[in-house]
């Protein structure tokens, strides 16, 4: 097993090019910070403020409990993370994230979302069936139900990384090239046209 606990981020990261989650795994001080990064990281900070002003109608709650930025960790699943907002109810929990994205519930995001529903069990032994995703431009919520289907994905998906980076072998490139234009380390993937 690797000596620290993977980080929602790195599952995240994988599914969208598993690339990203090599060089941040394997070669942790390469990697650069960008204009677009700490631009999407300002907005994130600004959306956190104004969640505390808003309503759970946004996401068609009546009621919960409101936690941000919740910090959880688990030895069993082999991951931890920071989810933006938690909200606990009488009969379930329920991650959100901010996204600084179009309003596109990718599969990367959805995992994410399912992987920090798994964390969130462990912790606080209520079911997380569902999750949202609020998207900052649009400034809306889509909510994704966690199925088996995406929980399956991240646990299969924390042990694609771990046999990475015990072999640290670097992994294929994205299929999907278009990714690369605005990737903070598109000048290291030399194979990558």
């Amino acid at each position: 097993m690797i000596e620290t606990l993977l980080t929602v981020t790195d599952v995240k990261q994988w599914l969208y090019c598993p690339r990203v989650a090599y060089y941040m795994r394997c070669l942790p001080r390469v990697r650069p910070v960008t204009f677009r990064m700490q631009w999407a990281k300002d907005a994130h900070d600004d959306e956190a403020e104004r969640e505390r002003r808003r309503s759970l109608k946004t996401y068609g709650l009546a009621d919960g409990e409101r936690s941000y930025e919740v910090d959880l960790a688990s030895e069993q699943l082999g991951i931890r993370g920071r989810v933006d907002l938690v909200v606990r109810r009488a009969d379930e929990v329920i991650p959100i994230e901010y996204k600084d994205s179009d309003g596109r519930a990718g599969r990367h995001f959805q995992v994410q979302l399912a992987a920090y529903g798994l964390l969130l069990e462990e912790a606080f032994g209520l079911p997380a069936r569902r999750g949202f995703l609020y998207f900052i431009p649009n400034r809306r919520g889509k909510q994704i139900e966690l199925t088996d289907d995406l929980r399956d994905a991240a646990r299969n998906t924390i042990r694609e990384i771990v046999a990475m980076v015990q072999s640290e072998t670097m992994p294929p490139p994205t299929p999907r090239r278009e990714r690369c234009a605005n990737c903070e380390f598109r000048r290291f993937c030399n194979d990558v046209i």
